[in-house]
Protein backbone atom coordinates (compact mmCIF):
# COMPACT_ATOMS: atom_id res chain seq x y z
CA UNK A 1 0.00 0.00 0.00
CA UNK A 2 1.11 3.62 -0.93
CA UNK A 3 2.30 5.93 2.28
CA UNK A 4 -0.06 8.75 1.44
CA UNK A 5 -2.93 6.39 0.86
CA UNK A 6 -4.92 6.29 4.33
CA UNK A 7 -8.58 4.70 4.98
CA UNK A 8 -10.52 5.82 7.13
CA UNK A 9 -13.67 3.68 8.62
CA UNK A 10 -15.80 5.87 6.65
CA UNK A 11 -14.49 5.44 3.40
CA UNK A 12 -13.91 1.69 3.99
CA UNK A 13 -17.88 1.28 4.93
CA UNK A 14 -18.82 3.72 2.01
CA UNK A 15 -21.61 2.27 0.06
CA UNK A 16 -19.26 2.38 -3.30
CA UNK A 17 -17.31 -0.30 -1.51
CA UNK A 18 -19.90 -2.02 0.25
CA UNK A 19 -21.76 -2.47 -3.16
CA UNK A 20 -18.98 -4.15 -4.12
CA UNK A 21 -18.45 -6.23 -0.91
CA UNK A 22 -21.86 -7.59 -0.58
CA UNK A 23 -20.94 -9.36 -4.01
CA UNK A 24 -17.86 -11.47 -2.68
CA UNK A 25 -17.85 -14.01 0.19
CA UNK A 26 -16.03 -13.73 3.33
CA UNK A 27 -12.86 -16.30 3.08
CA UNK A 28 -12.70 -17.03 6.92
CA UNK A 29 -15.39 -19.22 7.12
CA UNK A 30 -18.45 -16.98 8.21
CA UNK A 31 -20.43 -18.04 5.06
CA UNK A 32 -21.34 -14.41 5.03
CA UNK A 33 -20.83 -11.31 2.30
CA UNK A 34 -17.61 -8.92 2.69
CA UNK A 35 -20.23 -6.27 3.93
CA UNK A 36 -21.44 -7.64 7.31
CA UNK A 37 -20.91 -6.48 10.81
CA UNK A 38 -20.13 -9.76 12.29
CA UNK A 39 -19.00 -9.77 15.55
CA UNK A 40 -15.88 -8.96 16.81
CA UNK A 41 -16.29 -5.88 14.42
CA UNK A 42 -14.66 -5.40 12.00
CA UNK A 43 -13.68 -8.73 10.71
CA UNK A 44 -9.98 -8.43 9.94
CA UNK A 45 -10.32 -10.36 6.51
CA UNK A 46 -12.91 -7.96 5.53
CA UNK A 47 -11.62 -5.00 6.14
CA UNK A 48 -8.39 -6.31 4.85
CA UNK A 49 -10.52 -7.10 1.28
CA UNK A 50 -12.31 -3.72 1.45
CA UNK A 51 -8.96 -1.89 1.76
CA UNK A 52 -7.67 -3.51 -1.72
CA UNK A 53 -11.48 -2.87 -3.16
CA UNK A 54 -11.09 0.87 -2.00
CA UNK A 55 -8.10 0.86 -3.65
CA UNK A 56 -8.96 -0.53 -6.83
CA UNK A 57 -11.75 2.07 -6.75
CA UNK A 58 -9.41 4.64 -6.69
CA UNK A 59 -7.16 3.38 -9.04
CA UNK A 60 -10.02 3.32 -11.33
CA UNK A 61 -11.41 0.01 -11.59
CA UNK A 62 -15.09 -0.68 -12.36
CA UNK A 63 -17.12 -3.02 -9.94
CA UNK A 64 -17.12 -6.14 -12.60
CA UNK A 65 -13.11 -5.72 -12.84
CA UNK A 66 -12.76 -5.92 -9.18
CA UNK A 67 -15.18 -8.57 -8.99
CA UNK A 68 -12.74 -10.23 -11.54
CA UNK A 69 -9.59 -9.34 -9.96
CA UNK A 70 -10.96 -10.86 -6.82
CA UNK A 71 -12.14 -14.63 -8.28
CA UNK A 72 -8.57 -14.81 -10.11
CA UNK A 73 -6.96 -14.59 -6.80
CA UNK A 74 -8.67 -16.09 -4.57
CA UNK A 75 -10.65 -18.53 -7.16
CA UNK A 76 -14.36 -18.44 -8.03
CA UNK A 77 -15.74 -19.54 -5.40
CA UNK A 78 -15.66 -15.96 -3.76
CA UNK A 79 -17.71 -13.91 -6.05
CA UNK A 80 -21.47 -15.18 -4.53
CA UNK A 81 -24.32 -15.74 -7.05
CA UNK A 82 -27.54 -14.52 -5.78
CA UNK A 83 -30.58 -16.29 -7.63
CA UNK A 84 -31.49 -15.11 -10.91
CA UNK A 85 -35.57 -14.18 -11.78
CA UNK A 86 -36.13 -17.80 -12.03
CA UNK A 87 -34.76 -18.66 -8.62
CA UNK A 88 -36.20 -15.46 -7.08
CA UNK A 89 -39.82 -16.58 -8.79
CA UNK A 90 -40.04 -20.49 -7.40
CA UNK A 91 -39.65 -19.00 -3.87
CA UNK A 92 -42.97 -16.92 -4.49
CA UNK A 93 -44.56 -19.56 -6.72
CA UNK A 94 -44.06 -22.37 -4.57
CA UNK A 95 -45.78 -20.28 -1.63
CA UNK A 96 -48.53 -19.36 -3.85
CA UNK A 97 -49.17 -23.13 -5.12
CA UNK A 98 -48.56 -24.16 -1.08
CA UNK A 99 -51.76 -21.58 -0.33
CA UNK A 100 -53.93 -22.54 -3.43
CA UNK A 101 -53.62 -26.38 -1.63
CA UNK A 102 -54.45 -25.36 1.95
CA UNK A 103 -57.27 -23.24 1.02
CA UNK A 104 -58.74 -26.34 -1.23
CA UNK A 105 -58.08 -28.82 1.33
CA UNK A 106 -60.09 -26.45 3.86
CA UNK A 107 -63.07 -26.05 1.53
CA UNK A 108 -63.56 -29.47 0.32
CA UNK A 109 -63.61 -30.89 4.03
CA UNK A 110 -65.62 -28.37 5.42
CA UNK A 111 -68.04 -28.45 2.72
CA UNK A 112 -68.12 -32.48 3.72
CA UNK A 113 -68.92 -31.67 7.32
CA UNK A 114 -71.60 -28.95 6.29
CA UNK A 115 -73.49 -31.60 3.79
CA UNK A 116 -73.63 -34.16 6.81
CA UNK A 117 -74.67 -31.60 9.16
CA UNK A 118 -77.37 -30.34 6.72
CA UNK A 119 -78.64 -33.81 5.85
CA UNK A 120 -78.93 -34.47 8.97
CA UNK A 121 -80.47 -37.82 7.71
CA UNK A 122 -79.23 -40.73 9.20
CA UNK A 123 -76.30 -42.80 7.05
CA UNK A 124 -77.93 -46.07 5.68
CA UNK A 125 -75.14 -48.19 7.14
CA UNK A 126 -76.29 -52.14 7.60
CA UNK A 127 -73.34 -52.49 10.68
CA UNK A 128 -74.65 -49.06 12.37
CA UNK A 129 -78.57 -49.93 12.29
CA UNK A 130 -77.65 -53.49 13.89
CA UNK A 131 -75.52 -51.68 16.83
CA UNK A 132 -78.34 -49.45 17.14
CA UNK A 133 -81.00 -51.91 17.47
CA UNK A 134 -78.06 -53.64 19.66
CA UNK A 135 -78.33 -50.66 22.07
CA UNK A 136 -82.19 -50.39 21.45
CA UNK A 137 -82.81 -53.68 23.22
CA UNK A 138 -80.58 -53.23 25.91
CA UNK A 139 -82.52 -50.07 26.98
CA UNK A 140 -85.58 -51.03 27.31
CA UNK A 141 -84.13 -54.24 29.38
CA UNK A 142 -83.13 -51.49 32.35
CA UNK A 143 -86.44 -49.91 32.20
Amino acid sequence: MGSGFAQSAEELESPAVNRVAEKLLCPCGCKMNMACRMEPYPCQTCWANKKKILKLQAAGLSDQAILDQFAQEQGKEIVSNPPGVLGSLSMYSAAFIGLILVVWLIRRYSRKGALAAAAGAPVNDPELARYHDQIEKEVEKLD
